[in-house]
């Protein structure tokens, strides 16, 4: 998912719009980079899950997700996975497709347990409030039982700053 940052962008000799422009026209999904890709010829060490000690996958998931905040890609609702399984989708599923070129200004999120498909159910055994598991009880809805969160990670992940409310 992306979406509009709306921070206004400074100004430079170097136009970022024309910049992106020029990049999302000579963009083709056949030979564009993936973020496992960009980030890896950025010098940021992502080795293969299989390669990676089980008693590392903290710091590997870790050095991930603050190498994707730099680029304005966020993470949210992670704490449903352990380390090992953030890492692993993240890298053989969620960062190995073609990136597009985004627009100035522009963050990215990458929800790992969206509100949507399968991972519904996931969503409420694990992330929906109290309230909301009872209020869709009482109109008789089957709501999956509560299920512990793996991993207490995802209010300490990195987002986007957005100005204060009135402008910056």
């Amino acid at each position: 998912m992306i979406m509009r940052n709306r921070t206004p962008g400074t100004t430079s000799d170097h136009d970022p719009v024309e910049a992106w422009l020029s990049t999302a026209r000579a963009w083709n999904p056949e030979d564009a980079p993936t973020w496992v890709a960009r980030l890896r010829a950025k010098g940021v060490p992502l080795p293969p899950p299989g390669r990676v000690p089980p008693d590392e996958f903290g710091p590997a998931l870790s050095t991930l997700i603050h190498a994707l905040a730099t680029e304005g890609v966020y993470l949210a609702h992670t704490d449903h996975l352990t380390d090992e399984a953030a890492y692993r989708y993240l890298l053989e599923t969620a960062l190995a497709v073609p990136s597009p070129p985004r627009q100035p200004g522009d963050v990215e999120v990458i929800d790992l347990c969206p509100p949507y498909g399968p991972a519904i159910d996931t969503m409420l055994a694990v992330y929906a409030s109290d309230d909301l598991r009872r209020r869709l009880r009482n109109r008789g809805i089957n709501v999956p039982p509560r299920r512990p969160r793996a991993a207490n990670r995802d209010a300490e992940l990195p987002g986007p700053v957005s100005p204060p409310p009135g402008g910056p």
